[in-house]
């Protein structure tokens, strides 16, 4: 389990702001938070070090190039083979995120995918080939009305 680490207030309006919009500047962090900007700049650099801030990330609007399906993949592996097979589902550039579970299935896959056709590929072509597959399940992500 995750250790828990001392953080304080101003530390948590920190990350909720980044969290909302990792490109806030420095300047408009320190104006919420009622601090220098180079204060703030030791703050994120100490919840970086602290393991806190793990990555800045960005948002793309996947439809937008291309990529007009997100499918949920459930895999269900053989017991002897899921240490390998997630190695293996974190390998595939289709797959976003990978999430090892308890209950029916072993492993959920995000999948994002141009059309129906990669999409059948991609399950037939190399999910189902992978040693120690068992089962696998997918469900279409329906687009949000953004």
């Amino acid at each position: 389990m995750g250790s828990t680490v001392k953080i304080d207030e101003t530390d948590l309006k920190i990350i909720k702001m980044l969290t909302q919009n990792a490109r806030f500047s420095l300047r408009e962090i320190a104006t919420v938070v009622k601090m220098s900007p180079s204060s703030v700049r030791n703050r994120m650099k100490s919840l970086v070090d602290l393991g806190v801030i793990k990555r800045y990330t960005l948002e793309v609007d996947h439809r937008k190039i291309g990529f007009e399906i997100q499918v949920v993949v459930l895999v269900t592996s053989k017991p002897s083979e899921s240490d390998r097979l997630n190695l293996a589902l974190k390998g595939y550039d289709e797959i976003t995120e990978v999430l090892r579970t308890s209950g029916p299935a072993n492993f959920i896959c995000k999948v994002r995918i141009r059309d129906i056709t990669e999409l059948t590929k991609f399950i037939t072509g190399a999910l189902e080939k992978l040693n120690g597959v068992e089962r696998i399940e997918t469900m279409f992500i329906l687009p949000q009305d953004d």
